[in-house]
């Protein structure tokens, strides 16, 4: 693990929206931001330590799950140094502290599949005392900074609004997981995904943003899983290559923390490492065709990190619905409330045992996102 240069305001210039969208209100983001000076100091004006006080503050104000969230900012973008570290351990005791309170049913499961894998569950509380089908499974992934307790919102809102059981992970690389980033780490998501559908014995599917939605595509392709959406990940299908070391707001150094690598590999190695991620380079599309799951592929159209083509470049797979969204960046924030509605009736139409929702209930869904659909959109109700 390492650090690597990047300015805390140019940071929080790019972050300030998704930090709030997370559920840490402005006006700490914005207290936060007043005082912090350095990056990866330990002195008064430190991320770390700056991001602890606003941590404090709110768990001594009696709110353990803002607690949380700003621990999460404190070890924020990666596990580079050992204050960040421990600010994870706050973190998870933080949130754990808050889940009485949640307005789901939530459990914490450690998974061996077998590597050691931490599984947040959120499902639905039951009304009445019937009992009713038991839902299926969605996991859900964040990328090579957001990870599963920064996705709490996200976590409780997919499980309220389809039914299903979401379960929250780590993205090999991140967090709690114990294994590197690395081209074929879906293993681990492979095992997850068996273990899962044999404990539930319903549908799991699969629900990635940014890098988690890269294994979100290879699930499917691959046909492990039952359905998958991928929000914005990078595929590896496009001939215009990314170029990691040029890519702004410290993104080389985080990634390079998730490969669980001492120091910024060159351009040479960076190369191959990204060869071998591609989906491309794998196969898969050569391989996707009957035993291949259906695939909801969704982003910006403006993304500076990931190519246009490996979104748009899965068009015309078997069952994949590709939806480009106009005037937006990498994973869509400014339309996330049209984007969500849409995915949760494409995820539920496809997850829910026994009572699928209704085409038109489906497509119902997505009308409000109709309008924001740019060139590249196609698939099935696109």
């Amino acid at each position: 693990m390492f650090t690597f240069p990047v300015e805390p305001d140019d940071l929080l210039d790019e972050r300030t929206r998704q930090f709030v969208a997370l559920g840490i209100p402005r006006p700490v983001v914005d207290r936060a931001r007043a005082r912090i000076t350095d990056m990866w100091g330990t002195g008064a004006g430190s991320w770390v330590p700056v991001w602890a006080a606003e941590a404090e503050r709110a768990h001594a104000s009696g709110d353990p799950l803002l607690a949380s969230l700003c621990w999460g900012a404190a070890r924020f973008p990666c596990l580079a140094t050992d204050d960040r570290r421990a600010a994870q351990e706050h973190q998870l005791a933080a949130y754990l502290e808050a889940a009485p309170r949640f307005p789901v049913r939530f459990q914490r499961a450690v998974l061996n599949v077998p590597e050691p894998v931490p599984v947040h569950f959120f499902q639905r509380r039951r009304r009445g005392r019937g009992r009713s089908a038991r839902p299926g499974v969605i996991v859900l992934c964040g990328g090579v900074d957001t990870w599963k307790m920064d996705l709490h919102r996200l976590a409780v809102a997919t499980a309220r609004a389809t039914g299903l059981l979401v379960a929250a992970v780590d993205m090999p690389g991140t967090g709690e997981s114990t294994v590197p980033l690395a081209p074929d780490a879906d293993r681990i998501l492979v095992g997850l995904v068996s273990q899962l559908r044999r404990a539930h014995g319903q549908p799991v599917g699969f629900y990635g943003i940014s890098f988690g939605a890269h294994w979100a595509a290879k699930l499917a392709l691959a046909g492990h899983v039952d359905a998958a959406v991928d929000l914005g990940g990078p595929t590896g299908l496009t001939d215009e290559p990314v170029d990691l070391l040029n890519l702004p707001y410290g993104m080389p150094g985080i990634v390079g923390n998730a490969l669980h690598v001492d120091e910024m590999p060159d351009r040479s190695a960076i190369a191959d490492l990204l060869a071998g991620f591609s989906l491309r380079e794998q196969g898969l599309l050569d391989k996707a065709g009957a035993e291949s799951s259906p695939l909801l592929v969704i982003n910006g159209a403006d993304d500076v990190y990931v190519p246009r083509g490996d979104i748009v470049g899965l068009a015309g797979r078997p069952e994949t619905t590709v939806w480009v969204i106009k005037d937006a960046g990498h994973c869509a924030p400014e339309r996330s409330s049209q984007v969500n509605l849409a995915l949760w009736g494409w995820l539920a139409a496809r997850l829910a045992p026994g009572r699928p929702l209704p085409r038109l209930v489906e497509i119902a869904a997505r009308q409000p996102l109709r309008p924001f659909l740019g060139e590249g959109s196609a698939g099935q109700y696109a």
